[in-house]
């Protein structure tokens, strides 16, 4: 099983101040989803499960018409199919989890 360092794992730019380094599984994918102040994931939906845990910054969540403003040590599951987006209040780092892999990301 590899040891892997995800910041030194080469970024995706997702969106404009918005960059992640993933790793995958045989049946998830993991992140370290980097937001700068202002960055924003648009709403969106994809049929993954989402699992994100703030670990550092606050994050303004939005989850199927719900906003959450997200502190470290904040979690959320996201369902497949719901639709959901984020912004970064404060610079932010963002650990997420999808089952199954996110084949889009690999």
């Amino acid at each position: 099983m590899p040891l892997l360092h995800l910041p030194s794992v080469p970024p995706r730019n997702l969106f404009a101040g918005v960059r992640g380094h993933y790793a995958h599984g045989q049946h998830t994918t993991v992140g370290e989803v980097i937001l700068a102040a202002g960055g924003v994931v648009p709403m969106h939906q994809h049929p993954h499960e989402q699992v994100s845990y703030i670990v550092n910054g606050t994050l303004e969540f939005t989850v199927g018409g719900e906003v959450h403003v997200m502190r470290p040590g904040d979690c959320l599951l996201i369902p497949g199919g719901v639709p959901h987006g984020c912004r970064g209040v404060t610079d932010c780092k963002v650990v997420d989890i999808f089952s199954p892999v996110r084949e889009d990301y690999r």
